[in-house]
């Protein structure tokens, strides 16, 4: 069968690259993406045949990429950030699962790279959840976000706010509030972007009007504290 490579990005810079996506892209003949991650990576594009579309139009672009490749052509799906977080490996399975050879390419997820940005706030337990109401029912969300107060996790929340969802990232911090307290966020906007934003606050001093869906929200456990403007939370080592 043809190759259909499901490739993550990272952040945005094609810096951050690893080295097996960086391979998987010049390989194809044919990449298929999200108009916005494709611009990322127009570079090393220059070379291929480009389908591109905007957002809502995932399972279209799927369709398009596990045709390509059905037809004989090596083809990269991007993401941006890692492929199988909230990206096109799932949906890339399902339609092209038996139909084309898929190999998925890992990159660097939003949670690690503003991690490195804000210092070391998830070097404990970490939970993963996005305020997007689009394709997960918002009553789980609320129930995911109980979830992370119990186990105390350090939580990474991507999607946090958009032009008309913007209540859902306040709902979120305040029953972290009310469950632990008053704990520290990170906020990384734009990461490893030439506009990169970075900013430190507890839950009771967030600037929401700072949040957009370009922000990537770190929230610490209650052992998370900041030193020399740096977000640390302790693995636990006894120093």
């Amino acid at each position: 069968m043809s190759v259909l490579f499901v490739v993550g990005l990272g952040p945005g810079d094609t810096t951050h690259l690893t080295q097996q996506a960086k391979k998987a892209i010049e390989k194809s003949s044919i990449v298929c993406g999200y108009r916005t991650y494709i611009q990322q990576i127009e570079g090393l594009i220059k070379d291929k045949i480009v389908y591109s579309n905007s957002m809502g139009g995932e399972v279209e672009r799927v369709k398009k990429a596990v045709l390509s490749a059905k037809e004989g052509y090596i083809t990269s799906l991007v993401s941006g950030g890692d492929a199988s977080i909230y990206g096109m490996a799932s949906l890339a399975y399902e339609i092209g699962f038996g139909v084309v050879d898929i190999v998925v390419v890992a990159g660097v997820t939003a949670a690690l790279s503003c991690s490195a940005r804000l210092g070391a706030p998830i070097s404990d337990d970490l939970a993963v959840i996005s305020m997007s109401d689009l394709l997960t029912p918002w009553e789980i969300i609320k129930k995911r976000i109980e979830a992370v107060n119990i186990g105390d996790f350090v939580c990474a929340v991507y999607n946090p706010k958009s032009k008309n969802r913007t209540k859902q990232i306040e709902y979120a911090l305040n029953r972290f509030y009310d469950s632990r307290g008053d704990l520290l966020c990170g906020v990384v906007k734009d990461c490893c972007r030439e506009s990169e934003a970075v900013r430190i606050f507890p839950i009771s001093e967030f600037d929401y009007d700072f949040v957009d869906m370009r922000s990537t929200v770190i929230v610490g456990n209650t052992q998370t504290y900041i030193k020399q403007g740096k977000l640390i939370t302790p693995r636990g080592y006894g120093v």
